[in-house]
C-alpha cells in the first residue's frame, strides 16, 4: 500500500481524497485500487469533472467519462463550466460526447 492509499483511506477531508482518486485512478496498476478509486468517483462525479475542467485535463475526463454515468443535464453543466473556462478542447470533447449519447434534440439546425 502506497502512501496515497493510506492517505485516502484515513483521511476524513472529502477535497484530499477527490484529488487522491483523481491522480490515482489512472496510474495505479493494482485492479482492487482501481476499481475502489473509480467507486468513489461515481459518488462524486461531479465535483470530480469541475476539478477536471478547471485543470483542463482531458486525458482524465474522457477516462472518467468511459465508466461513471454521465446525465443530460450534468453534460450540460459540464459543457457550460468548459465554455466559461475558455477549455476548448474539452468543450469539443464534452460536446461530442453530447451528441453521441445524447444529440441535440433542443435544437432546429435547418438551414
Amino acid at each position: 500500500m502506497t502512501d496515497y492509499e493510506q492517505i485516502f483511506l484515513s483521511s476524513g477531508q472529502e477535497k484530499q481524497k477527490l484529488t487522491i482518486a483523481l491522480k490515482r485512478f489512472i496510474e495505479t496498476e493494482d485492479p482492487d485500487w482501481k476499481a475502489r478509486y473509480q467507486s468513489y468517483l461515481r459518488t462524486r462525479f461531479r465535483p470530480a469533472m469541475t476539478e477536471l475542467i478547471h485543470g483542463g485535463d482531458l486525458a482524465r475526463i474522457r477516462n472518467l467519462c468511459a465508466f461513471a454515468p454521465l446525465t443530460a443535464p450534468a453534460l450540460e453543466q459540464f459543457i457550460q463550466e468548459a465554455s466559461i473556462c475558455g477549455r476548448t478542447e474539452i468543450l469539443a470533447f464534452l460536446l461530442r460526447l453530447k451528441k453521441d449519447s445524447f444529440g441535440f434534440h433542443d435544437r432546429d439546425f435547418s438551414l
